[in-house]
C-alpha cells in the first residue's frame, strides 16, 4: 500500500510540474483561441479522480505492476540491466499501451464504460486541464483489468515502471491545446492534433484515433485517421454541454445517460466515421 501511496505523491508532483509547462506552452503557441477552458470542472475532475485513487485504489498505472510482482505475479521477468534495460521498457510500454488502447475501445464500444469516459470528451475546450477530466471509478476499473493483467505477465524492476511513469507524462501533451502534429509520422507517435481529432464532435472523425502514446495500435486495429493539415475540429459531445459543477462530475453516469441518451451516443462515437 506504502509503494502505491509513494507512487501517486511522486508522480503527483511530476505532474504538477509538467502541466505547469504546458499550460505555459499552450499560451506561447495555442491551436484555438476562441474557446474558453473549463477551468472549475476539469479542476473538480481532478480531485475526485486523484482521491478515489489514492483512497480505493491505491494503485497507479505503474505502481499496480509492482505491488502485483512484490505479491508474486510476473510470469515473464523483464530485463533492467545494460541494453537490456531498452528492451524492458520497450516490452512493457507496449504491452500498457496496447491495453489502455483495447480499454478506450471497449470505453467506445459497451455503453456503461461510455456513460463515464462521456465525461472526459464533455471538455469543449480540450486542454492539458482536459488529461485526467475523468470519472472518478475509471482508476478501479484499469486496476483490475489492463493494469493488473500487464503485472500478472510481466515483471518489471521499479526502474522501467518508473522510466514508463515518466513517459506517460506526454498525455499532457497529446491533450495540449497546441498547433503541433506529426504529419507523415502520425502512424507511429501520438499528437495534439491527432488525439484532438478524437475528440472531435464532427461525425466524419468517429471511431477514430484511440490510442494512447503509440498510434501503430490504430494503423493495426483499422481505427487510425490522419489529421488533415490543420485540422483542428472543435470538441466536445454531440449530445450536449458537459456538467455545470462537481456535484454532476461526482453522479455524471447515473444523470447524464437518462437526460441526454448518452448510451445511444456510445454506439454512434464507437462506429465507423460518417
Amino acid at each position: 500500500m506504502r509503494i502505491g501511496a509513494y507512487a501517486h505523491e511522486t508522480g503527483g508532483f511530476l505532474w504538477i510540474v509538467v502541466l505547469a509547462a504546458v499550460l505555459l506552452l499552450e499560451r506561447a503557441r495555442p491551436a484555438r483561441t476562441d474557446l474558453r477552458v473549463d477551468w472549475w470542472n476539469n479542476a473538480g475532475a481532478w480531485a475526485l479522480y486523484f482521491g478515489a485513487a489514492l483512497t480505493a485504489t491505491p494503485l497507479a498505472a505503474g505502481a499496480s505492476t509492482v505491488i502485483i510482482n512484490a505479491a508474486g505475479g510476473g510470469l515473464i521477468v523483464l530485463p533492467d540491466t545494460g541494453w537490456g534495460l531498452a528492451v524492458g521498457v520497450l516490452t512493457y510500454l507496449l504491452a500498457m499501451d496496447l491495453g489502455e488502447y483495447l480499454f478506450h475501445r471497449a470505453q467506445h464500444a459497451i455503453p456503461l464504460l461510455w456513460a463515464m469516459h462521456s465525461l472526459h470528451h464533455s471538455d469543449q475546450a480540450v486542454n492539458s486541464t482536459t488529461t485526467n477530466r475523468h470519472f472518478w471509478l475509471e482508476p478501479t476499473i484499469k486496476s483490475v483489468t489492463i493494469w493488473m493483467a500487464v503485472g500478472l505477465l510481466f515483471k518489471a524492476s521499479i526502474t522501467i515502471v518508473a522510466i514508463y511513469g515518466v513517459l506517460s507524462l506526454y498525455n499532457l501533451v497529446l491533450h495540449a491545446n497546441l498547433r503541433l502534429g506529426f504529419g507523415r509520422f502520425s502512424w507511429l507517435v501520438n499528437s495534439p492534433q491527432y488525439h484532438r481529432i478524437h475528440h472531435s464532435r464532427e461525425p466524419r472523425h468517429f471511431g477514430g484515433n484511440y490510442a494512447a502514446l503509440l498510434t501503430i495500435f490504430d494503423l493495426v486495429g483499422g481505427t487510425y485517421r490522419r489529421p488533415a493539415p490543420g485540422d483542428f475540429p472543435d470538441t466536445g459531445l454531440t449530445e450536449g454541454p458537459g456538467p455545470s459543477n462537481i456535484a454532476q462530475i461526482l453522479i455524471w453516469p447515473l444523470v447524464t445517460p437518462v437526460r441526454r441518451g448518452l448510451y445511444a451516443g456510445a454506439r454512434t462515437l464507437g462506429g465507423e466515421p460518417a
